[in-house]
């Protein structure tokens, strides 16, 4: 005859089941679309920065320069096509900095080599692109064959990346359980 076992702690039953998908829509969890999502926003965040050596490299007169647009005419109303100015990007905001320099962080759980070829097919996709170059980058990776083979060192390596973004978000979330 078995005892009989009705304490809370070992019935197993009442907790709910984990499901990942539900995870991921409350924000405990991040995909591999996510990660590889928040790496290129941080890309373009860092076009956005200023490059502060170009700025002490280039010489200031006291005279602002006057910089002329090609096609503006003669900057009155005898020609030329005067069309919208292009806007600037706003610089970057702090907030935009912190989640910047939080991704990059989570690309250091993997080994140099592999955040090289990281680096390279995430600045190809902060350009525009909807599918990684993977013949492109055989050159500056070093390899002669296999472009497949490089797709999936980025996908081993993502994978690595999305393991430690997930460690410090569980990490960030059990401290406000505390």
């Amino acid at each position: 005859m078995l005892p009989h076992d009705d304490y809370p702690i070992d019935n197993y039953n009442s907790l709910p089941p984990i499901s990942p998908s539900q995870e991921r829509e409350e924000g405990r969890m991040y995909s591999f679309a996510d990660v590889e999502e928040r790496l290129v926003e941080a890309m373009l965040v860092m076009r956005r920065m200023s490059d502060r050596e170009a700025g002490w490299l280039r010489v200031k007169a006291c005279w602002p320069d006057i910089v002329r647009e090609r096609n503006a005419g003669d900057y009155d109303a005898r020609g030329g096509d005067m069309g919208p100015a292009p806007l600037r990007p706003l610089p970057a905001s702090r907030r935009d900095i912190a989640d910047m320099e939080e991704a990059f962080g989570w690309v250091m759980a993997v080994k140099p080599e592999e955040r090289k070829l990281i680096g390279l097919a995430i600045t190809a996709l902060s350009r525009g692109v909807k599918q990684v170059p993977w013949m492109q980058l055989r050159k500056p990776m070093g390899v002669k064959l296999g472009a497949d083979g490089l797709r999936m060192r980025y996908g081993r390596a993502m994978h690595k990346v999305t393991k430690a973004a997930n460690a410090a978000i569980s990490k960030a979330l059990l401290c406000q359980t505390v």
